[in-house]
């Protein structure tokens, strides 16, 4: 399969924006199992190429190749730093993740970097999924509701082990999780705070992530960072600077959250390494 004249940032998008952890790397080729098949995608001078049994219009959603950037850029052109993060990462798109992936995935994200929540969902899926020719789907709710807490201790996923089996054992009880796509903002994310493992930061990104909630708004260290220095934002609590953040931004707000997220994390990088010489 060809997606013609598409040229992602694959490193980027699939690896080392914070937004997923599944994607595996072999050399210029990236592979991850999807709607239970193993894909593999790379980039050729003619465009995106697929190699597994993936529906199109699935793959197209997932990487969310339909949604128009370079007009979500012209939202912000009264803002510079959000105007030129989003212009110095043309390749980036955020992704459409099923939501139980995002949900398990980002309670493993608290207090963790992106290298330990990558090995971690790794764990999990070469532990409890199906293998698919060497790359490994991700664990089924009922597969983990089923798991003794001390076998992911086991794994290293540490006081998240309660969490994650008590977020599988409620979407089997009848979480509503398939319908957070439909609901307001405000309504999703006030069912997710009641699951366990799940704050603000973690709901907001199931909501972008997961959900397609593209105003969904999630505050880190990064991204206090980031509105406190690029946008002035005096704010107390990250809750009150989500809160703002999602007024001045608007319905694109997540969109522009992820290119804000990784544009301050390389800043701080180049810093770092100019600092060392």
């Amino acid at each position: 399969m060809l997606f013609e004249g598409i040229a992602l940032d694959l490193p980027l998008t699939l690896m080392d924006s914070g937004q997923c952890f599944r994607w595996t790397r072999q050399g210029d080729r990236f592979g991850c199992v999807l709607d239970g098949r193993a894909v593999w995608l790379w980039n050729g001078d003619d465009g995106l190429h697929v190699d597994g049994d993936t529906d199109p219009g699935f793959l197209r959603h997932y990487l969310d190749l339909d949604r128009d950037y370079a007009a979500i850029a012209r939202e912000y052109a009264q803002f510079p730093a959000a105007r030129a993060a989003i212009e110095r990462y043309p390749g980036l798109r955020v992704l459409n993740q099923p939501a139980w992936e995002a949900l398990i995935c980002f309670i493993l994200s608290a207090n963790n970097n992106v290298a330990r929540i990558r090995g971690l969902t790794d764990a999990l899926c070469r532990t409890y999924g199906d293998d698919r020719g060497g790359l490994y789907s991700f664990p089924t709710p009922e597969r983990l509701a089923d798991v003794r807490e001390e076998a992911l201790r086991a794994l290293k996923v540490g006081y998240r082990a309660p969490y994650l089996i008590g977020a599988a054992r409620a979407v089997l009880d009848g979480f509503p999780l398939a319908r957070l796509r439909a609901l307001p903002y405000d309504a999703a994310h006030a069912l997710l705070l009641n699951l366990p493992g799940v704050g603000d930061k973690v709901a907001d990104c199931v909501l972008l992530f997961g959900c397609g909630h593209a105003s969904a708004f999630p505050v880190d260290v990064w991204m206090e960072r980031v509105l406190r220095e690029w946008f002035a934002m005096t704010c107390r609590s990250r809750a009150a600077l989500r809160k703002q953040a999602r007024a001045l931004l608007g319905p694109h707000a997540g969109i522009m959250q992820q290119f804000l997220f990784h544009a301050r994390r390389m800043e701080e990088r180049h810093q770092a390494t100019g600092n060392r010489h």
